[in-house]
């Protein structure tokens, strides 16, 4: 999972990929303010990758990636709940 300093002008969200640390290929995922996760783009990954590990990562990490995103962010915030 990672961000880029070009992400931080949108709600936070996040990539993940299980190769390259590119956007193409990548899964998209907004965070909601309670830690929930759309997702915008599979990516290449799988439905299993995406949803017992991914969106469930994101729940139980959210608030330390979105401590993360501010540090870059000054527009850092959730989309809606």
């Amino acid at each position: 999972m990672y961000f880029t300093s070009k992400c931080i002008i949108e709600a936070m969200y996040v990539h993940a990929s299980d190769s390259k640390l590119t956007e193409e290929g990548s899964a998209k995922f907004f965070v909601k303010g309670n830690g929930d996760s759309v997702i915008q783009e599979k990516g290449c990954l799988n439905d299993r990758e995406i949803n017992n590990k991914i969106q469930a990562f994101i729940k139980d990490n959210y608030q330390s990636m979105y401590d993360k995103w501010q540090e870059y962010s000054k527009e850092g915030s959730y989309i809606g709940k």
